[in-house]
């Protein structure tokens, strides 16, 4: 299952976002979710390639950061730390 689209709609007057999946599925993220998701993330990445150094949580940080702050994309992100793109 893969990430089809993430667009904006509203229901009752309010703003929300939808994730379209490949196989027609749909979620609507809660933001209590994206934060258990994020820390998550943040730990894999630390473990995976930093051994538990804290570099992976810092990494993620930034990206988000930036992400949120700025729209830059993982590419972006990717070229101006050195980091290797993953497809």
């Amino acid at each position: 299952m893969k990430v089809k689209s993430i667009e904006f709609f509203y229901s009752n007057e309010k703003k929300w976002v939808k994730v379209n999946f490949d196989n027609n599925q749909i979620w609507i993220p809660a933001f209590t979710d994206i934060g258990k998701i994020i820390y998550l993330i943040g730990q894999c990445e630390d473990e995976k390639y930093f051994n538990n150094g804290g570099r992976g949580l810092d990494l993620t940080r930034e990206f988000l950061e930036e992400a949120i702050l700025f729209g830059t994309t993982y590419e972006e992100f990717c070229k101006s730390k050195g980091i290797p793109i993953k497809k």
